[in-house]
């Protein structure tokens, strides 16, 4: 059964106060959730300060519109197909995941502390995440078969301080599990980071299958778009133009994503079926937030656009 975030006063108080919560002109002025050197919090921006995750949209970017079809669905994924976020700690098992080969790495058995309550998602991709110190280790079809055993369909990792959030191409390895080789952390809404306050980083995005186009783009070093038709490569960048004001009624975390959107946009790292989602920490939030979400981005995502090479 997936653990849901208790509720608190202080987490209802943290809601209300969402609706005017400030928007920081410097990251560096936002306050960080304090993590012992050498790790890190899943309250903190993951990623090095030049990733293109945490890099703003330039402001003479130029925006080309994507014909979004009239019948096109948006949504949040949560409760499936998206992954819950465990931090392992020196009490919880040793576990070996058997995983074969995957993203440039070789076949064979990861021993990692993972809590004991920690399983794959809901749905067929089985994602999981696990942060032991500054690495994000990424599982795709995760299954617990014991305590102390596992196996796993794909396994990627990445350097939460350090690396960029994205796979390396050459040579071919992979930072996570997602279908551009990009971390599944980066770009997921994480409660702690939003409970905090805004959303210093761009977003990610699984497009409609039906929508995705063949081959990949930006720093996506792999893609699965089948559709030569399609709207959208895995690698993309989306985002709402600055022009464009913020709709009336949003809840508390649609004015944080839209801001982020704005702000950082969005990228393509995936596919979905049926509906174009972002993705929310499977483990956090309440039904009552993302059902608000869910709305939201019904009215939100068909704002966004492509972000093109800046204006000369």
């Amino acid at each position: 059964m997936r653990a849901l975030a208790p509720r608190s006063c202080r987490l209802v108080l943290a809601a209300l106060v969402g609706w005017c919560s400030p928007i920081w002109a410097n990251d560096a002025d936002k306050p960080a959730a304090a993590a012992p050197p050498g790790r890190f919090s899943p309250g903190e921006r993951p990623f090095s300060a030049t990733s293109s995750w945490n890099t703003p949209i330039a402001p003479n970017a130029r925006f080309a519109r994507i014909d979004w079809p009239a019948g096109a669905l948006f949504g949040v994924a949560w409760s499936s197909y998206s992954p819950a976020i465990h931090v392992s700690s020196a009490s919880d098992p040793l576990v070996s995941v058997e995983h074969p080969a995957s993203w440039g790495r070789p076949a064979g058995i990861l021993s990692i502390r993972i809590p004991a309550d920690a399983d794959g998602a809901p749905g067929t991709d089985g994602e999981l995440l696990v942060i032991d110190g500054s690495t994000v280790h990424n599982f795709w079809q995760f299954k617990r078969l014991g305590a102390e055993r596992a196996t796993a369909q794909s396994y990627a990792e990445a350097d939460l301080l350090a690396g960029s959030g994205w796979g390396r191409r050459s040579p071919f390895l992979g930072a996570g599990i997602v279908a551009a080789g990009a971390s599944q952390l980066a770009g997921l809404l994480v409660q702690a980071e939003t409970d905090r306050g805004e959303i210093a980083h761009a977003l990610q995005i699984a497009v409609d299958a039906a929508y995705a186009r063949p081959g990949r783009d930006g720093e996506a070093i792999a893609s699965d778009g089948r559709n030569p038709e399609g709207l959208l490569q895995e690698g993309q960048r989306l985002a709402i133009p600055a022009a464009i004001a913020m709709p009336d009624g949003l809840s508390p975390l649609g004015q944080k994503v839209f801001r982020a959107y704005q702000r950082y946009g969005a990228f393509v790292i995936d596919v979905a079926g049926g509906v174009t989602n972002v993705r929310a920490q499977a483990n956090a939030y309440d039904e009552a937030t993302i059902a608000a979400l869910q709305r939201d981005l019904a009215r939100l995502s068909p704002l966004l656009q492509r972000v093109e090479q800046p204006a000369d």
